[in-house]
């Protein structure tokens, strides 16, 4: 008989409760589930998208591999380049090689642990705490353009 002597307090809980669940429904994604276990597989070290996807196209189909490839511009290979070097050596930034800006790298993403909402080129986690629709970029299998 808890609600008869509270009503305003169970009410205020189920509102509570439905905002919560809601939130973790808007931010869980299956992209973002898939690549948290590839950031565990290797204990810790950053996998990057366009590195995978081009090991599995080389094994499965050559065709496929070489249509992905002729995509993406030189530009973008060498933004890849660099960003994979810098994973590696755990680096935070980098600076893009067509504008001289400092970009920070998806291991600084995923040391802060969640989106900034910046809408920032390597987000791990599909964007998803930016705001303005017009900032969301898209994801081209190597980074947001």
């Amino acid at each position: 008989m808890l609600h008869q002597s509270y009503p305003g307090a169970i009410s205020r809980l189920i509102l509570l409760r439905v905002q919560f669940n809601k939130r973790l429904v808007t931010m869980s994604i299956a992209k973002l589930s898939e690549e948290e276990e590839g950031w565990k597989a290797d204990g810790g070290a950053p996998q990057i998208d366009g590195v995978r996807r081009s090991a599995a196209g080389t094994r499965s189909a050559g065709g496929e591999h070489a249509a992905a490839a002729a995509k993406f511009t030189e530009e973008d290979m060498a933004i890849h380049a660099i960003h994979r070097e810098a994973c590696e050596a755990k680096k935070q930034m980098y600076v893009d090689p067509s504008s001289g800006y400092k970009v920070f790298t998806e291991y600084a993403h995923r040391q802060r642990g969640s989106c900034c909402g910046s809408a920032c080129r390597h987000c791990p986690y599909g964007q998803v705490n930016v705001k303005d629709p017009a900032k969301k970029k898209t994801f081209n299998s190597l980074f947001y353009v």
